[in-house]
């Protein structure tokens, strides 16, 4: 096939009524040769040589980088010397990794690298143990230590000194590394432990203030980290608690939303307007039911008596306490239920003024949205289709994470080290040196803290070898990482967003394909071809795989320049309290935000433009950017109010079953809910079946939104192309040919039916 140039004539001239406009278009033999071509050969090169490009890396055999590198080394984790636990010579029976002090590290870091020491074990502890002034000799024997370590030194030494832990807790093997069970019942026993260790002055002198305040303060902030993972842990596991138990229950309520969207979109073809204006009616009154409820839980909390004792009381609950709250505190708090209330106010409001400005366009938006339902219903098939593109983007996501995976195992540390004498004072702080690196003289041969208790950068490790209280000498290794894997990780990056906005382009078009050919045809039982979706699909993959990946290129461009402003902002946040540094960063996330959204509006009916007429990419959207223009105000009303109607319908289905599962699982109906007394929190099912039913019902509705779309441009051609004249009569349905007061001159009662 030639490629696009101008092969695609404007054939509309040729067609004789009657005639399908798509179908001869595209399918008569007599103009085969003229229209058909291939859009955009040279993207579509682009794109194939990018993804060999892609695909090179996870065949170690073809690319150099990759031939060392293994996925399972990140999940046995390295010791600090770099050794790889259950792997290195020596440490084959030692395959877990256990952590001196958690404290050092994020929730993260924990897989990505972790400042505090790292030793390989063979089994993570199931005792507990801290350090104290009064251990005695005899404990030696408990304590998790370095490879190496003289034992006969003294336990104070020992940690002191950073070869061996300060205290371990009870943990459990995950991912190779040693995590600690029910962390938020030994929190307070860790913190103690820290301020002996921390706080005590190893030369038995007196510590100033001042000084002790500022240790203090480095403690605090080192044991939020604890703090946050206890939380996060024990929230995890109570969520999953609850999910294992009630996972049927679950399961019926994803599989009760799939039927509730499926009737939803077939009742629109019967009942469309019917449908809808319930819909808008169940969305006001669950609104207003949402403002009552959301009111006067707020009136009730902000009425409740708050004393003294009551306050003090909250104040002194235990670190157990509070963390097993936590979860629940923000229900509790009036705050958040006036939040809520806004909300629900504000988008009943809205709803309200639609209802009374724009009441035309909201009947021929039902009329659009009847004609789409029938093409939907027309072809069943076209409410699964998405399953095509979310199984692609599935396995493109899953190939971008084991080539990620591949790539960071294969980096290639090259060392280097220096040593520097800084001046301290009594207990460990810089004094004189310009040097920013604080060595704490109380943990000799352990790493140097900055001004926060943290190395400022991961790749450097920094030991202090305490000569003396005024002269301190610190040895740095800086372990520098090749630059070429982040390069390769960056190509690794864009390629999931090309890949994954290829799919979701290649789904819209298929669709869009689909429904044009309904649209421009007279008899739809006749002039549609039998396998509808099978026959627009031969025809994306036949001629229009390069407009896809053109079109996804810009986007996916796009994305990428956002996020690498997400990370500038992130290192923004991190290094500056600047509100005007954050305003701008802001705004430029905001216009990237804005630019990619309009972007994808044009791709969209771009994509629309080239299923109908087969034009380039650069063609389509020029001409679908005109034609929208061309009509600006019905354009934007229509098809916003059109969308809004959808979102309204797929609100109803979402929050219907959000009541019906609150109601079951709250236990207020504890004869029904026979799980009611073993759930954690009773919001876990409820939350993830609702977040289930608005990802089951977009599936759905996505198709029936492109529908839209696609009859909406098509609709917008016919009214620019077509006069009702026997020449060139309507395609759009009666319906919509009678709101818009528009009719054919001849008219064909049996046509009109298929309508």
């Amino acid at each position: 096939m030639p490629p696009c140039g101008n092969a695609h004539n404007d054939l509309s001239q040729e067609r004789v009524p009657g005639t399908s406009f798509l179908r001869f278009e595209r399918n008569s033999e007599e103009v085969e040769h003229k229209i058909a071509c291939i859009t955009e050969i040279l993207f579509c090169m682009i794109y194939i040589f990018f993804l060999l490009g892609w695909i090179g890396p996870s065949q170690k055999k073809y690319w150099i980088p990759c031939a060392v590198g293994d996925p399972s080394l990140l999940l046995h984790g390295r010791d600090t010397e770099g050794r790889v636990c259950g792997r290195h010579p020596g440490l084959e029976n030692k395959t877990n990794l256990f952590f001196f002090d958690l404290t050092q590290c994020g929730i993260v870091s924990i897989f990505t690298g972790c400042i505090t020491e790292q030793v390989c074990v063979e089994s993570c502890p199931d005792d507990k143990w801290f350090f104290s002034n009064n251990n005695t000799q005899s404990d030696v024997d408990k304590l998790i230590c370095k490879m190496n370590t003289n034992l006969n030194n003294s336990i104070d030494d020992l940690v002191r000194d950073g070869q061996c832990a300060s205290y371990y807790v009870p943990s459990e093997e995950i991912a190779g590394r040693c995590f600690p069970k029910n962390l938020d019942s030994h929190v307070l026993d860790i913190f103690n432990s820290h301020k002996e260790l921390y706080l005590t002055n190893p030369n038995g002198g007196i510590i100033d203030l001042e000084h002790e305040f500022n240790r203090l303060q480095l403690l605090i902030q080192n044991m939020k980290h604890l703090f946050r993972y206890a939380l996060l842990q024990q929230v995890l596991e109570n969520v999953a608690l609850d999910v294992l138990v009630l996972w049927k229950e679950i399961l019926l309520g994803f599989a009760a939303a799939m039927l509730v969207s499926f009737i939803y979109i077939m009742m629109l073809r019967i009942i469309a307007a019917v449908i809808i204006y319930f819909s808008i009616v169940a969305f006001m009154v669950i609104a207003g039911y949402g403002c009552y409820y959301t009111m006067s839980k707020y009136v009730a909390l902000k009425g409740m008596e708050k004393n003294m004792t009551v306050i003090i009381k909250s104040l002194s609950l235990s670190t157990e306490e509070n963390v097993k709250t936590g979860f629940t505190y923000l229900g509790e708090q009036e705050t958040t239920w006036l939040v809520l209330f806004i909300i629900i106010i504000t988008a009943l409001v809205v709803v309200v003024l639609i209802l009374i400005f724009l009441r035309k366009r909201i009947s021929i938006a039902i009329a659009l949205i009847g004609q789409a339902s029938k093409v939907v219903a027309s072809m069943t098939s076209s409410l699964f289709f998405p399953i095509i593109p979310f199984i692609l983007h599935l396995v493109f996501f899953a190939f971008f994470c084991y080539t990620a995976l591949l790539l960071e195992s294969s980096r290639n540390r090259v060392e280097s080290s220096r040593n520097i004498t800084l001046c301290h004072d009594s207990i460990g702080f810089n004094s004189t040196s310009s040097q920013e690196t604080h060595c704490d003289t109380s943990r000799n041969n352990t790493l140097c803290p900055d001004d926060n208790g943290f190395n400022s950068t991961s790749s450097q490790e920094t030991h202090c070898d305490k000569s003396n209280c005024s002269g301190i000498e610190c040895h740095i290794e800086t372990h520098k990482l090749d630059p070429y894997i982040s390069y390769l990780q960056f190509y690794n990056l864009f390629g999931l967003f090309w890949s994954v906005f290829f799919t979701s382009a290649f789904g819209e078009m298929v669709l869009a394909g689909a429904f044009a050919s309904w649209y421009w045809c007279f008899d739809k039982s006749k002039d549609v071809p039998t396998f509808t979706i099978i026959h627009s699909l031969g025809r994306t993959l036949r001629y229009h795989v390069g407009t896809l990946a053109f079109g996804s290129l810009i986007i996916a461009v796009v994305r990428m320049f956002r996020t690498i402003m997400e990370y500038i902002d992130y290192k923004v946040r991190q290094h500056t309290d600047s509100k005007i540094a954050k305003i701008l960063m802001w705004c430029c996330r905001c216009c990237l935000w804005c630019l990619e959204k309009f972007l994808k509006y044009i791709n969209r009916n771009a994509y629309v433009y080239c299923a109908i007429y087969g034009k380039n990419f650069c063609k389509s959207a020029r001409k679908a950017v005109s034609l929208i223009f061309r009509n600006a105000a019905r354009a934007v009303v229509l098809d916003k109010v059109t969308d809004f109607l959808l979102f309204i319908g797929k609100m109803v289905i979402c929050s219907g079953m959000a009541a019906a599962s609150f109601l079951y699982f709250n236990g207020d109906l504890k004869n029904i809910n026979p799980y009611s007394s073993a759930m954690n929190y009773y919001q876990t099912p409820v939350v993830v079946i609702t977040i289930g039913t608005y990802f089951i019902s977009s599936s759905f509705f996505s198709v029936y939104d492109m529908a839209v779309d696609t009859m909406f441009l098509c609709f917008l051609e016919d009214c620019e192309r077509n006069d009702g004249s026997s020449e060139k009569p309507y395609y759009m349905s009666k319906d919509l040919r009678k709101i818009l007061d528009k009719k054919n001159e001849t008219q064909d009662t049996e046509l009109d039916k298929f309508k």
